[in-house]
């Protein structure tokens, strides 16, 4: 049919699109028949993308308005006296009656339509009752379902009271849940909305699922009854039905259900529960359903209004954005903290030898941080931790070690003061000191004999055999011996003295050019007094804490957490300033700092047995702590804290079961 081929009408039909690409544009027509969609062979021409070529028409019958759904892709929505009606089936068209300014909502369109007769006022109101079923079977059951489509907030705000003092709640629950991340804070603080705005709800639950058919199969993420009190029917508080729940999540319209008195058969769930209403709306987050929430009346035989269902239409939108972002938050967190482990396992690849002491320091600290907040007297009781800031803390602890990315392998993982294949050296250059010492005594025996100091019988041999193993078991003695100088822990005076003088040694080699026993680079690295590193090895571990710091300021930390890199670099830090990377002083090195720098180094003294020293007692850890306190490097009350209640909390995660 084309545009303008209708007969003239006594009745002048007004179209205005209220939202959608169309918005502001308004047609009048004096016609009995108004085709809409976006062919433009249609009287009303739409350009919104979810409304079909022919999607539906406006008709003047017997003095009546109607609309009809010509089975349009994606359906129609009547909103009628606060009422949303669908009108959606691919196989036969469906109508309704409508009263003058009813509004029609195709795809994302609201068009309003008022109906005036010519010279007249507008149409008074119509019979608003549908002339075909739509969204049920004929009610035979005593029930009713009530639905309201999700529509643009302004068109909501219109038609509803402003006067309601429950728009108050909600709109203080809008800004609680502004301030939220965490999910269940935002379910609790749900809640207590929801038995705020409707008094007459007894129950409430949110089910958490991303399709229909899991709506129905998950189990729900809160339930909560009002005042807790025992609910009638099964103890485990049975939900509505499944069937009520997977519409909703199919068609992802908020319903509103109403039990009648008829005393129909209902499902038995309902029954027992003794559901007489129940109010259940979608949560669709920016681009998927996120599940279901929902109210009833079970056990209260009280009723909801239309009103109510407009209400719980817009928590259920607020719900369904601050729960988005509390997952969201979740997803983050999770990812962060999948970052955190990986960079923990990359260090402890690099550096084998100190396995689980990112871990181990990080329990230890929070142990530390938690028991100051325990403290009520002394300075220490100034001193509390926030939840955010445990966290901060926890982060930095395991991220202290983040710049032995940078440092070589071959000082990370230098467990002695010469590495093994630097001693095979010393070993093979032994034995060619041995050979060529033989092969000495041999031509001076020689000679002598040419030179008749000699006499061929055989004692010069016998001689130089002696010499010889004389020669070779002290050649073997000192290779031993710089074995042992090249592990151990400390090393003597008298140990390096040694050491220098077998450095000054020399010997002859093939080529007649004078060789010392012992290379200055062997000499230097035997003579480290404690430790393994010699200098300029010391000079790059050391710069593994400005490191951290340097590469943890790249990533972009929340408010929160803003402090983890300035904390994990300064775990060097001593209060004399002695420390490094910075030399700060004592009012310059924060308590967390403080309580990391301790958990730090008495994990490294507890560790177990590394291969240049073993590991120590508890006991002895803690007197060394003690020490350094002692000595002002060291925070003196949490070193005392530490020793007097932190260890026993800690005693299960010290290597060896904190050996005596």
């Amino acid at each position: 049919m084309q545009p303008g081929s209708h007969s003239l009408s006594p009745h002048i039909l007004s179209l205005t699109v209220l939202t959608g690409p169309d918005a502001g544009l308004t047609r009048n027509f004096q016609q009995e028949r108004v085709q809409l969609g976006r062919d433009q062979r249609n009287d009303f021409v739409l350009t919104d993308g979810f409304i079909s070529n022919r999607h539906g028409e406006l008709c003047v019958e017997a003095g009546h308005l109607v609309y009809r759904d010509l089975c349009s892709r994606h359906g129609s929505t009547v909103i009628v006296d606060q009422v949303s009606m669908r009108l959606h089936d691919k196989e036969r068209q469906t109508q309704v009656r409508l009263q003058s300014g009813a509004e029609v909502q195709l795809g994302s369109s609201v068009i309003q339509v008022t109906m005036q007769r010519v010279g007249g006022g507008a149409q008074g109101e119509t019979d608003v009752r549908p002339e075909a079923e739509f969204l049920d079977a004929p009610n035979a059951s005593g029930e009713r379902f009530i639905t309201t489509a999700h529509q643009p907030m302004k068109t909501i705000d219109r038609r509803l009271q402003s006067a309601d003092q429950r728009m108050a709640v909600l709109f203080r629950l809008a800004g609680q849940l502004n301030g939220l991340t965490a999910l269940d804070e935002v379910l609790n603080l749900l809640v207590e909305a929801v038995f705020d705005a409707f008094p007459a709800a007894n129950f409430f639950a949110v089910t958490l699922a991303s399709d229909p058919e899991s709506v129905v199969k998950t189990e729900p993420m809160m339930t909560r009854v009002r005042g807790e009190q025992a609910l009638p029917g099964d103890e485990e508080a049975p939900i509505l039905s499944s069937s009520i729940l997977k519409r909703v999540a199919q068609t992802r319209e908020s319903v509103l259900f109403v039990k009648d008195s008829l005393g129909a058969e209902v499902s038995q769930s309902i029954i027992d529960a003794q559901i007489t209403a129940c109010l259940c709306a979608p949560l669709v987050g920016q681009h998927a359903l996120l599940g279901v929430m929902q109210v009833d009346t079970r056990g209260r035989g009280s009723l909801f209004s239309r009103h109510d269902l407009e209400l719980f239409n817009i928590l259920a939108s607020n719900a369904a954005f601050a729960i988005e972002r509390a997952r969201l938050t979740e997803s983050i967190v999770e990812m962060f903290e999948g970052f955190v482990a990986a960079s923990v396992d990359a260090i402890e690849a690099r550096d084998p030898i100190t396995a689980g002491h990112s871990e181990r320091v990080a329990s230890y600290t929070l142990a530390l941080a938690e028991t100051v907040n325990e403290i009520e007297t002394g300075r220490l009781r100034e001193i509390h931790f926030e939840p955010t800031e445990l966290t901060e803390l926890r982060y930095a602890a395991l991220l202290h070690d983040f710049g032995k990315i940078a440092v070589s392998e071959s000082v990370l993982q230098k467990g002695a003061r010469l590495p093994p294949e630097q001693m095979r050296l010393i070993g093979q250059r032994f034995a060619t000191i041995r050979e060529l010492g033989y092969r000495q005594w041999l031509r001076a025996y020689v000679r002598e004999l040419e030179s008749g100091q000699a006499r061929p019988d055989g004692r010069g041999l016998a001689r130089i055999d002696a010499q010889f193993e004389a020669f070779s078991a002290e050649l073997e003695e000192t290779f031993e011996w710089l074995g042992y100088v090249a592990t151990k822990g400390f090393v003597e005076p008298d140990e390096m003295a040694r050491v220098r003088a077998l450095g000054e040694r020399s010997f002859v080699d093939h080529l007649g050019q004078a060789q010392p026993y012992l290379t200055r680079f062997e000499v230097e690295n035997l003579c480290i007094q404690k430790g393994t590193l010699n200098e300029a090895e010391w000079i790059e571990m050391r710069s593994h804490a400005a490191l951290s710091e340097k590469y943890l300021a790249r990533i972009p930390w929340s408010a929160e957490l803003q402090r983890v890199p300035c904390i994990a670099g300064a775990h060097h830090e001593k209060l004399d300033g002695s420390g490094y990377p910075k030399g700060l002083g004592a009012r310059e090195i924060l308590p967390q700092v403080r309580m990391l720098t301790i958990a730090d180094i008495f994990d490294a003294l507890t560790a177990s047995d590394r291969p240049y020293r073993k590991a120590a007692s508890v006991e002895r850890a803690l007197q060394i702590l003690e020490m350094e306190a002692a000595e002002e490097k060291l925070d003196r009350e949490l070193v005392e804290l530490f020793g007097q209640q932190v260890v026993r909390r800690i005693a299960h995660i010290i290597p060896g079961g904190g050996r005596s």
